[in-house]
């Protein structure tokens, strides 16, 4: 009787561990074959490329490669002297056509009061002539004025976003030109998986879907949302003549590989520690 009892309990416990791994072995399948995985994806940040939009000599840095800084924190500053003298004579240009248009306002005032029978038409219309010529100098000297004050604000370069400052390549005593990329700064709170998706697994992607992503090198699992599908790729096998006619190439591929489609994936928290270098190893 005892014999007996144990063969069936081994048998019950081989079949049930039969069953437990096939029921293992059909879920791994389901999860590489059923959920859309890829291995090609990227940690991504919106990166801004901070460039002066004047130009001159460095004169401060208050930063440091790689440095965490707040909105409107002070960059680097760029020869504020000379701009500074720039808005003066430009201030000093507006003063004097307000001087001089207020001059000739009175004297148009005084001919048109006195009138014909004073002075010629001829001379009442130049002297209303020369008032509409001075008011317009006095608006262009009040633009250029506004222009240099506005020039000696961006003297002085402000993060336009909290985010880490990376690339840093300038240095007090340089000369920056206007419009030359100075650093770049990786905006805070803005990372985001970018995953290369096969097109045969796009049917199982759709906006609004989980993700796990599980960076190469750590068995840290982070959670994330897909947030969008690229609506499109480069076709590598065809271009636009000069004309504008397609052309495709004829070669026949015995063996094509599935177009890779980019798919932007939100993360549920945002990490320091995560840089637009990293690669995530599968998602």
């Amino acid at each position: 009787m005892k014999t007996l009892t144990r063969k069936i309990s081994r048998t019950a416990i081989t079949m049930a561990l039969v069953i437990l791994a096939f029921i293992a072995i059909f879920r791994a399948w389901v999860y590489y074959t059923e959920s859309p995985w890829t291995r090609d994806a990227r940690f991504s940040a919106d990166v801004v490329a901070i460039a002066p939009d004047v130009a001159g000599l460095i004169t401060a840095v208050n930063v440091h490669d790689n440095q965490l800084v707040k909105k409107d924190q002070v960059l680097f500053t760029i020869d504020q002297p000379r701009y500074q003298k720039a808005l003066e004579e430009a201030e000093a240009d507006v003063a004097y056509y307000q001087a001089l248009a207020a001059e000739k306002r009175r004297e148009a005032g005084r001919r048109n009061q006195l009138g014909v029978q004073a002075m010629s038409r001829e001379e009442i219309d130049q002297s209303n002539n020369v008032l509409q010529t001075v008011l317009h100098q006095l608006a262009k000297a009040q633009a250029t004025r506004d222009l240099a004050k506005l020039d000696l604000e961006r003297t002085v370069i402000r993060a336009p976003a909290d985010g880490w400052v990376t690339n840093l390549n300038v240095y007090a005593g340089e000369f920056i030109t206007r419009g030359s990329t100075a650093v770049a700064l990786v905006k805070q709170n803005s990372f985001y998986v970018l995953a290369y998706m096969e097109e045969t697994k796009l049917e199982g992607v759709r906006p609004g879907y989980r993700a796990e992503i599980t960076p190469l090198g750590s068995n840290r699992v982070f959670k994330g949302t897909v947030d969008s599908v690229a609506a499109g790729v480069t076709n590598s096998s065809s271009s636009n003549d000069a004309k504008g006619m397609a052309t495709v190439d004829s070669n026949l591929e015995w063996v094509r590989l599935a177009q890779r489609v980019p798919v932007r994936i939100h993360l549920d928290e945002q990490q320091g520690n995560l840089w637009p270098a990293a690669q995530p190893r599968r998602w």
